[in-house]
């Protein structure tokens, strides 16, 4: 009788010890940077990086098929990012990153005509209902 109730009890540490990371994950505030842009005819393309990208976890860009799909993707990322100019507007979107890396190679396209001044962005983990936004960074 003792023995099994050593074995429950550790069973139960263990199942309590791996539930507690996916709970507690950090989801901290993105540092946005611009890394460059590139006039292509009518439109400029805008490069931008997460600086802060390793402190995310990748459970945050798992593929999440029990979530609404993104278009006709059904296995999209649990966690979306939507880059916005400076007055709200969104500009455009990930919805199928699988590492917190790709937070690292951010770029959206605009009419060179529509250059925004400044763009922050916005990560939204769908599982855990969080939202963080970045500060805002400058368009030269």
């Amino acid at each position: 009788m003792k023995m099994r109730l050593k074995r429950l009890l550790v069973a139960v540490a263990l199942l309590v010890g791996f539930a507690t990371p996916a709970v507690a994950q950090p989801f901290p505030r993105p540092v946005l940077q611009f890394t460059g842009q590139l006039v292509f005819g009518p439109t400029l393309i805008v490069g931008l990086t997460v600086v802060n990208w390793r402190d995310y976890s990748p459970a945050l860009f798992a593929e999440s098929p029990k979530l609404p799909p993104c278009g006709l993707n059904t296995s999209a990322s649990r966690t979306w990012v939507d880059i916005y100019n400076a007055r709200g507007q969104r500009l455009y979107g990930f919805c199928d990153f699988n590492d917190p890396s790709n937070l690292s190679q951010l770029f959206f396209s605009v009419p060179i005509t529509q250059r925004p001044r400044a763009v922050y962005i916005t990560l939204t983990d769908r599982l855990r209902r969080r939202i963080v936004v970045s500060n805002k960074v400058a368009i030269p």
